[in-house]
């Protein structure tokens, strides 16, 4: 039976530290800062955990003491369960920096739970060791079995119970597996651990109610936690898609669904009059479906007739929620979706295209660097035609400390692209403050001159093209993908 609770407190622990990081996404975001402090404070509590489990064990060891162990961890989770939404939103309006935010809520969230389940091994070890002349054989196999355990939760966390339940539901399962393990290990007055367990799970089913009745719709996936809420914007009811905390990603006007919302992707039109041709197109992220409505309506100014969208979201349940609450088209002609990662498709994909569109920024929480190396931009090169356009949405600055990173990615395309260009699409006069801009690199110098001489369209499309930022910009060395410091870039940019 301690094998059995060694192994089972093994994956219980891991399971805690992986729904962890889906409890901080909405209020810290996902970024390295946030897996670094999660992880940093799990193994400073299992540390402490286990010095108190120890000296526990040496002054009162029994299985009662084991069984009252296991029922303050599970008393631990059940609280992180109920409280972990209040708890972090109060941190992070007490505390701006997000290196300490991160910190602070994996400590008010997981550290109780994470104490206790330190204390259970050298204290089941020592329950356990009958003779000395054994005992390294005895500890060699409990701990064995503990890490065989935190294995198996790993897999079972990241893989399947993320994909299908909810976060909170998460933590309290876990609550009841170790509320369950104090029974096992303790079976003397079962009474009120079997009166918790009820309780806990009536509290389970009222929070989980709670919860779809309550506050703004929430999905989540292995990847992202998607929020879904409706406002009004001049007038006009939209309905928003969020991944980050303090960023929406994706937007929509329910009154006009094929309509761009969000400034910065009106100005994926400057690529469509660059190569007003295009027949073949790649996006990579797909969001809420925002981009690929307006290239399938028509509003683009590309023939809907012939034209084939590739679109890689690596998001499932992205998809789910822009298919239903975005009016994503299940079936369209012409729309490829495929569901990957973006790098690894360009990895492998030996086609060509006419205009390729990058939206993988969701926020500063979280970029993928992949996609903003040097090594990244010579496949999307070579996914281009030889007259290609490529238009990338990047979350920074222009000049000064806050533009490093705008002015690293477009060193990088310089590498491989004839011609890049960069518009300020919130704040065109203001190009030192953080905003959404728009680069578009070109294959060919030619295809260049035709965006910049050729004639206007419209004023929408003046209005575009007179933002764009015509001062050289200073020297940069490109990231790498064995160097990308995009954390360091980017989190400078959340003061």
């Amino acid at each position: 039976m301690l094998e059995l609770i060694a192994f089972a407190c093994g994956a219980l622990v891991m399971v805690l530290e992986m729904t962890g990081a889906r409890v901080l996404a909405p209020h810290v975001g996902t970024s390295a800062v946030v897996w670094t402090s999660l992880i940093g404070v799990v193994l400073a509590c299992l540390a402490a955990g286990a010095w108190l489990g120890g000296r526990l064990a040496d002054r009162h060891l029994s299985r009662r003491g084991l069984g009252r162990i296991l029922l303050a961890a599970a008393l631990g989770s059940a609280l992180a369960a109920g409280t972990h939404r209040l708890a972090s939103a109060a941190l992070c309006a007490l505390i701006d920096d997000i290196h300490l935010a991160a910190v602070a809520c994996a400590l008010g969230i997981l550290a109780l739970p994470a104490l206790c389940c330190g204390m259970i091994s050298p204290y089941v070890i020592r329950l356990r060791i009958s003779d000395v002349a054994t005992s390294g054989a005895t500890v060699g196999r409990l701990y064995a079995l503990s890490t065989a355990g935190s294995i198996v939760g790993t897999f079972l966390g990241g893989f399947v119970l993320i994909s299908f339940f909810s976060s909170s539901l998460i933590l309290w399962g876990v609550a009841l597996g170790l509320l369950l393990l104090s029974l096992l290990a303790d079976r003397s007055r079962p009474g009120l651990r079997l009166g918790l367990l009820l309780l806990l799970l009536l509290l389970a089913v009222w929070d989980r109610h709670c919860r779809l009745t309550d506050g703004p719709l929430m999905v989540e996936s292995p990847y992202n936690c998607i929020l879904i809420h409706e406002s009004r914007d001049r007038g006009r009811p939209v309905r928003i898609l969020s991944t980050d905390p303090g960023y929406s990603q994706s937007g929509m006007y329910l009154d006009d669904p094929d309509e761009l919302y969000f400034d910065y992707t009106r100005f994926y039109a400057l690529a469509v009059l660059a190569r007003p041709q295009a027949r073949d197109l790649l996006l990579l992220g797909g969001g809420g479906g925002s981009v690929p409505k307006w290239l399938l309506s028509g509003k683009s100014g590309l023939p809907v007739a012939g034209l084939r969208l590739t679109v890689v979201e690596l998001d499932p349940a992205m998809t789910r929620v822009a298919r239903r609450w975005f009016q994503l088209p299940a079936e369209e002609p012409g729309l490829r979706l495929i569901h990957a990662d973006a790098r690894a498709f360009l990895n492998r994909q030996r086609g060509q295209y006419d205009i390729l569109l990058v939206d993988v920024f969701n926020s500063c929480y979280s970029i993928p660097f992949h996609l903003t190396t040097q090594e990244a931009f010579a496949v999307m090169r070579r996914a281009l035609r030889p007259d290609g356009v490529l238009a990338m949405n990047v979350i920074a600055a222009v000049e000064g400390r806050d533009g490093r990173l705008l002015r690293a990615v477009c060193a990088g395309l310089r590498r491989h692209f004839a011609r890049v260009e960069v518009f300020c699409v919130t704040s065109p006069w203001h190009p030192g403050k953080l905003q959404n801009l728009m680069v578009l690199a070109f294959c060919d110098a030619a295809t260049a001159s035709a965006l910049r001489d050729g004639p206007l369209c419209s004023p929408q499309t003046a209005a575009m093209l007179a933002c764009r930022y015509t001062r050289p910009l200073p020297e940069a060395e490109p990231l790498r993908d064995d160097f990308a410091p995009v954390e360091r870039y980017a989190l400078s940019l959340l003061r």
